[in-house]
């Protein structure tokens, strides 16, 4: 009697959409180097033909990746473009709309690179923008920049993932105490529950 086949288990499909080439460069390389198991991770960038603003076509592109078959799409927003386009009310109107088992939300502010700074300093400093934040980051990484060649030549995944345990998810994790306090502009780096959630790490606490 022939054996019965046995069922492949299906991977997980999990897309993030993150505003810039910073937050795309960073996902490939933390999915290349820590081959995490039973599940497929998608990088991706807003797509161009989405209308509104800036955080309208991540949102958009999370929808769109959702419709596509993803199991879960993690949308990465950087806040300083939702205050700079008066876009408050709207965004926060626009987060009651989504389907939470679908699409989770997290907000960087200002910007991507306030995750970044988290891996070398516990701060609770608002940044005026992105570009003081990434000054403050060459402190740490003294040719830190934006630029693609950069971004991929010095892997900047592999380069902050000593301290993603042991600084990272800790010094983010500080941000958001006592959240509803603090205003607007205090800093923030909620990308770090993405990894708690994935369970890609085990942080060590302080």
């Amino acid at each position: 009697m022939a054996r019965p086949d046995k069922k492949r288990k299906l991977l997980r499909r999990i897309a993030v959409v993150g505003d810039g080439v910073t937050e795309k460069i960073y996902f490939e390389q933390l999915k290349e180097l820590e081959r995490i198991k039973d599940v497929v991770i998608k990088p991706e960038l807003p797509s161009k033909s989405s209308k509104g603003g800036s955080y309208k076509k991540a949102i958009n592109t999370a929808k769109s990746l959702v419709e596509e078959g993803y199991d879960h799409v993690y949308c990465l927003i950087d806040f300083d473009t939702v205050l700079s386009e008066n876009k408050l009310a709207d965004f926060t109107q626009e987060l009651k709309s989504i389907n939470s088992n679908e699409i989770t939300v997290y907000i960087n502010n200002p910007c991507f690179e306030t995750w970044v700074l988290v891996h070398y300093e516990k701060t609770g400093k608002a940044y005026a923008d992105c570009d003081t934040v990434g000054k403050a980051i060459t402190k740490y990484l003294k040719d830190y920049c934006k630029n693609q060649e950069y971004l991929r030549k010095k892997n900047l995944y592999k380069i902050l993932r000593p301290q993603l345990e042991i600084n990272a998810i800790p010094n983010a994790a500080f941000l958001e105490d006592n959240r509803a306090a603090k205003g607007n502009n205090y800093p923030r780096a909620e990308v770090y529950k993405f990894f708690l959630k994935e369970k890609i790490v085990n942080p060590k606490k302080k």
